[in-house]
């Protein structure tokens, strides 16, 4: 029974926590992108799918890692039959937050940023080059501080 919960808790939080991280970017350069496609808009939706990609990645290593350590609770979390509605549970809790608040859950605009730069600072990590950016994600993915979904209109309504 332990394991069980274990297994829903573990992943459940990691599902939502891969929403927090990623919705938010996402739904932010799509938008901005839709209002006006511009080369800026384009580059920061292409940031913020590079940044899911990131954070997939990093869940997918943990993952590994954890096999490695513990290859018998690792391989316990991928069989067992509780491991799609664990994470089916975190994607329920973010839904559930979302309507609850009308707000994306996300992690914040820190965490975010250092997703978009991780990425670009792979490449070149010259301060110029990462402030260009900062701003350019900022004003495209990050946007402001909340964004809210508005039940009776057709798009999202940012406030501040």
């Amino acid at each position: 029974m332990l394991r069980e919960i274990l297994i829903l808790l573990s992943c459940g939080s990691v599902g939502y926590a891969w929403l927090c991280a990623v919705t938010a970017p996402l739904l932010r350069a799509v938008r901005s992108v839709v209002q006006a496609p511009t080369r800026p808009a384009w580059l920061a939706l292409a940031l913020a799918l590079g940044a899911a990609l990131l954070w997939t990645a990093i869940i997918a290593a943990a993952i590994l890692l954890a096999m490695m350590l513990e290859p018998r609770a690792g391989l316990a979390l991928l069989t067992s039959h509780l491991f799609w509605p664990g994470i089916s549970s975190g994607v329920i809790v973010w839904c559930g937050q979302l309507l609850a608040t009308l707000r994306v859950p996300r992690f914040g605009s820190d965490v975010e940023a250092a997703a978009a730069l991780a990425i670009v600072a792979l490449v070149d990590d010259g301060p110029e080059t990462l402030i260009r950016v900062h701003q350019l994600y900022a004003s495209h993915a990050i946007g402001r501080s909340d964004l809210r979904v508005s039940l009776g209109g057709s798009r999202p309504a940012a406030t501040a």
